[in-house]
């Protein structure tokens, strides 16, 4: 070999081991995924997140995927609804509930709709004991009590929502706002668990209606009842057509 030919590939091994440097000085290195923080608009997730999820682990791709559905059910994000969330404590907070609640990872709700609303209201009965009073209680706080009876096959975890009272002595019927109801213990299939509210009372044929519940009829007209194995019986007469 040549001075010259040595000396022309000596100088083109030092331009490409120089390009091959500046090229590595130049490339940034890879962002972390777990630092990418989640849209507020949930109409920008795929396009936004897609490259970042691609770069996940398999196991935080399904653990995020059911985090975002589980926040999609819940309607908790919309257009500047949520401080943004990192994908790391999208994770942290995916692990706590799915610990928290083993057979509902993503919150999916059981809607009770038009022929179900039925059945449902014969599995979960209510009754009110009736209240001793006397027309001069008309204006005062009265204590109601009612039963919840559970005919299905798993225990009642709570209830929250709306109770709502008919009787022939009554124009419209009256509604009562239970506040949420932790049981303990568990209302236990063919059990009774007592739900106790305050409620002021201003109507007299309402009092002559508590007193004597032989015609009356309690049914649930809004509310969430959660089971012990974390599922979500949603009551909702307006879904009734």
């Amino acid at each position: 070999m040549g001075v010259r030919q040595y000396l022309n590939k000596a100088l083109w091994s030092a331009i490409m081991i120089a390009m091959l440097t500046a090229a590595s000085g130049c490339s940034s290195p890879q962002a972390d995924p777990n630092k990418q923080t989640i849209p507020t608009d949930s109409d920008q997730w795929q396009e936004q997140l897609k490259p970042t999820f691609e770069q996940l682990p398999k196991s935080d791709q399904q653990l995020l995927s059911r985090y975002m559905l589980r926040m999609k059910l819940s309607e908790a994000y919309e257009s500047g609804a949520m401080p943004r969330t990192t994908i790391e404590q999208a994770l942290i907070q995916q692990r706590e509930y799915e610990r928290l609640h083993p057979n509902n990872p993503t919150g999916k709700k059981s809607l009770i709709v038009t022929s179900q609303a039925a059945a449902t209201a014969q599995t979960y009965p209510v009754a009110l004991l009736p209240v001793k009073t006397s027309d001069s209680d008309s204006l005062n706080q009265v204590k109601m009590q009612f039963m919840l009876s559970n005919h299905g096959d798993v225990a009642i975890q709570s209830f929250k929502g709306t109770l709502t009272m008919q009787d022939a002595k009554l124009a419209q019927g009256k509604n009562f706002n239970v506040p949420l109801t932790q049981f303990e213990p568990l209302v236990e299939p063919e059990q009774s668990g007592k739900i106790i509210i305050e409620s002021s009372i201003e109507d007299i044929n309402v009092m002559r209606a508590i007193r004597n519940t032989k015609d009356m009829t309690i049914e649930i007209s809004k509310g969430t009842l959660v089971l012990a194995d974390g599922q979500e019986i949603v009551f909702d007469q307006s879904m009734v057509k």
